[in-house]
């Protein structure tokens, strides 16, 4: 500022030098230029006749010759084909439409550096994932020269650290916002790590359309705008929303009990088919709990969530900001599950599993005969442990309630926000060219590309003209939808529009009628906690100060109940403790940022 002061000062006083060296003072008298001395007239005498003179004709004037306007010089054409002023957009330059893409992309030889993830590194080439199929496929499709940097995903996190200590940030940074330490908000507002990309949305319509085509859908656009001038990633978005995992029980058990899925419908219902599973049945553990106890949401009656996920586990209940495990309904619950397991319906090994594919061998054997939290897909895999000629194999079970005509608040939500998403860092050299990219993946041509792969490798059409999935990717040892996820969209660490639900796998025609099973129960959404809601600095202090040490003791303490390794008669005990680690901060800083959003 200093500087550019000094500058100012000094052209200035050059301005006034050369204002007072011309023109005229006002101090010194002008000198007027003197008049013309004329000759004095002479008079024809009287008597001379006035000479005749001929009519004088004027010569036209001469027409002049046209001045030839410059030929303009040809604009050089455009090595990119970008949206930017091609689509119909409201007065703030936001999408109302889909774009289509003139491809390709770029003709250019730029190169954009790209920061992910892969699940399954034993599927990858040796020579990378730069020389697969898809990869190269979208590059031949697009023209942009994208280089791959995928990691494990334990190996993320320390390296991340690296890339921001070193200000080296490759150009589009998958799942930024999980690894950035502080608010990610100000890595963008604040830090200038990453680029705000509302200054771009000329260059992405299509991500624009699907995140504001509705505008009642709050949750999803107070996501992606935390404030209106204002996007820091692109997200992974679902293009339907409907339940993609829940719970499946043995059915042709079912029918030999005489009953059908229609017909467990309170936990009650549940505790006796899984006691007859055990009985009549010979399954040593009829089913099983994880590390985080319930992921599947089936414990929702109970009107809180089963689930051990920190400060993070939030709902709110008629308005009241509540946390997970941390309330007289949790001790309620806690009660019925240590019943089932001193009854042995529940795995004893429960703690050492993280997801379902840790105890899959149990379902195939007969060892367990309900699954929770599993995708039809999945489901399909383990039809070997079904006998032949069975009259039902797994069916899909809809969510226990405490009382026949319970209306469950939460455990059905589904937002269109999905697992992925991206950032771009600042330095990127080309931005725009980053954003249209990302972009095509969101349009009618570049989401059938990311959600199947390319046509001959992951897909293929049959003698129907009907899509289905190749032996690549079926008979593969890496289970197909992981496998999938590196011939088509990482819909795990990537964004992109989401359509895999329309993959044609053999086994999986009835899907949908597993999501029809699940949707019975009467249910609403009253009690989600918001995912678009954005927290303060000074909440998100809050919530740093205390969470720590309360997530740490409610994952030490709360699921110890579930055995009886802490006694149910030490419960009251465990919430007075919470209330003194600042469970009480914690939900005052939530509350405010819930009603903030609300009032917004």
């Amino acid at each position: 500022m200093k500087r550019a002061l000094t500058l100012l000062l000094a052209v200035l006083f050059v301005v006034a030098l050369f204002s007072g060296c011309s023109g005229n003072s006002g101090n010194t008298p002008a000198t007027s230029a003197p008049e013309a001395t004329q000759a004095p007239a002479t008079k024809a005498p009287a008597t001379q006749a006035p000479a005749t003179q001929a009519p004088a004709t004027e010569a036209p004037e001469a027409t002049p010759e046209p001045t030839p306007e410059p030929t303009p010089e040809p604009e050089p054409a455009s090595p990119y084909n970008f949206a930017a002023g091609k689509f119909a957009a409201d007065a703030n330059g936001l999408a109302t439409e889909k774009y289509d893409y003139t491809l390709p992309l770029s003709t250019t030889d730029e190169v954009l550096t790209y920061w992910g993830v892969c699940y399954t590194p034993q599927s990858l080439p040796a020579e990378g994932f730069n020389s697969m199929p898809f990869p190269q496929g979208v590059e031949e499709m697009t023209g942009v020269h994208v280089e791959y940097s995928l990691l494990a995903s334990d190996a993320r996190q320390n390296n991340f650290s690296v890339l921001i200590a070193s200000d080296s940030l490759m150009d589009i940074m998958c799942g930024a916002s999980s690894y950035y330490n502080g608010i990610f908000k100000e890595s963008v507002t604040e830090e200038g790590y990453f680029a705000n990309l509302y200054d771009y949305r000329q260059y992405m319509p299509n991500y624009i359309y699907e995140v504001t085509k509705d505008p009642s859908d709050k949750d999803t656009i107070n996501r992606v705008f935390p404030e209106k001038d204002l996007i820091l990633a692109f997200y992974e978005l679902r293009q339907e929303l409907e339940l993609s995992a829940g719970s499946f029980a043995r059915g042709d058990w079912l029918w030999d009990m005489g009953k059908t899925n229609a017909d467990i419908r309170t936990f009650e219902d549940m505790h006796d088919m899984l006691y007859y599973f055990k009985s009549q049945k010979n399954c040593e553990t009829p089913m099983t709990l994880i590390q985080s106890l319930d992921a599947g949401n089936d414990f929702v009656a109970y009107e809180t969530m089963f689930y051990v996920n920190g400060i993070n586990a939030l709902y709110v209940r008629n308005g009241e900001v509540c946390l997970a495990d941390t309330t007289e309904r949790d001790k309620e619950v806690m009660t019925l599950v240590n019943g089932w397991y001193n009854e042995g319906l529940i795995d004893p090994n429960w703690a050492s599993y993280t997801m379902a594919t840790d105890y899959d061998s149990k379902i195939d054997t007969g060892e367990m005969g309900y699954m929770s939290n599993v995708r039809p897909s999945t489901m399909n895999g383990h039809a070997a442990a079904i006998p032949e000629g069975a009259k039902y194999g797994w069916v899909a079970m809809p969510k226990p309630v405490k009382e026949l005509g319970q209306t469950l608040h939460m455990g059905y939500y589904v937002s269109r926000i999905y697992f992925g998403n991206a950032s771009i860092a600042a330095t990127c050299e080309n931005i725009p060219l980053a954003c249209t990219w990302i972009d095509w993946r969101y349009s009618e041509e570049g989401s059938f590309v990311y959600g199947y792969g390319i046509q001959g490798v992951s897909w293929d059409y049959d003698e129907n003209g009907e899509i289905y999935i190749t032996d690549l990717i079926l008979t593969n040892e890496v289970f197909y939808s992981m496998y999938m996820l590196l011939y088509a969209l990482n819909s795990v660490g990537e964004p992109g529009l989401y359509i895999n639900y329309t993959w044609k796998i053999p086994g999986n025609e009835i899907g949908y009628t597993y999501i029809k099973d699940w949707e019975m129960v009467p249910h609403d959404n009253a009690f989600v906690w918001p995912s678009g809601i954005q927290f303060t600095t000074e909440q998100a202090e809050v919530r740093t100060t205390y969470g720590d040490d309360l997530q740490t003791y409610i994952e030490e303490n709360y699921v110890a109940f579930v055995d009886g390794s802490k006694p149910l008669s030490e419960f009251d005990d465990y919430m007075a403790a919470l209330h003194n680690i600042g469970l009480d901060e914690i939900l005052a800083a939530c509350q405010e940022a819930y009603d903030d959003y609300m009032a917004s």
